[in-house]
């Protein structure tokens, strides 16, 4: 009998506590005013990538030239390495790449 009157005093401070919890979450969250400041701030980040330089190396699937006076190092570095690392620094990190897939 005891045993089931403690759970039941668990249980109820628990779910007392859930409600309270429920209850300042709705009340300071002001989601309108989230909402509105997510889409404002996203948009001069999204026109920033969208109008960023479409012209480099590597850009869309383009060979990287390396000039002739980087040549010798370049084959140090690819001895070192075992790849291209010269040419591997020269590529963007968020490069645009040739869309390759079958349509349909």
């Amino acid at each position: 009998m005891r045993r089931f009157v403690y759970c039941k005093v668990v249980l109820a401070t628990s779910l007392m506590w859930v409600l309270v919890d429920v209850f300042l979450l709705l009340y300071f969250s002001e989601c309108n005013k989230c909402d509105d400041k997510k889409e404002r701030s996203l948009l001069p980040a999204l026109r920033a990538v969208i109008s960023r330089n479409q012209e480099g190396p590597g850009e869309m699937g383009k060979a990287v030239l390396i000039p002739k006076d980087d040549q010798e190092k370049m084959k140090e570095l690819f001895k070192i390495n075992q790849f291209n690392l010269m040419a591997s620094d020269l590529i963007a990190l968020n490069r645009s790449l040739p869309d390759v897939r079958l349509e349909g």
